[in-house]
């Protein structure tokens, strides 16, 4: 496989200058996430921990409930993750 590089704008899509971005959103540069995702990501992790210790411990502690609590877990962060982000946005 090659990557054939060209100086001729003509070939291709035009250049864009480097601080072009989502256009009408500000470039954040003070971390990887807002404060607003981190809040939604937390909770949403706690949420699922807390099912998966209860899923675990109301199925019994053998290696198959073991695995059905993690996917309740799963299950659990993501339906919190979209209920928090439609709650909070």
């Amino acid at each position: 496989m090659s990557i054939r590089l060209s100086d001729c704008p003509s070939e291709g899509n035009p250049p864009r200058p480097a601080d072009a971005g989502i256009p009408g959103r500000e470039r954040d540069s003070s971390g990887l996430l807002s404060a607003r995702s981190a809040a939604i990501l937390g909770a949403s992790f706690l949420i699922s921990l807390i099912t998966g210790v209860l899923a675990y411990l109301t199925l019994g502690r053998s290696s198959a409930d073991l695995a059905g609590a993690i996917l309740a877990a799963g299950t659990a962060f993501a339906g919190a993750v979209r209920l928090l982000m439609a709650i909070i946005t």
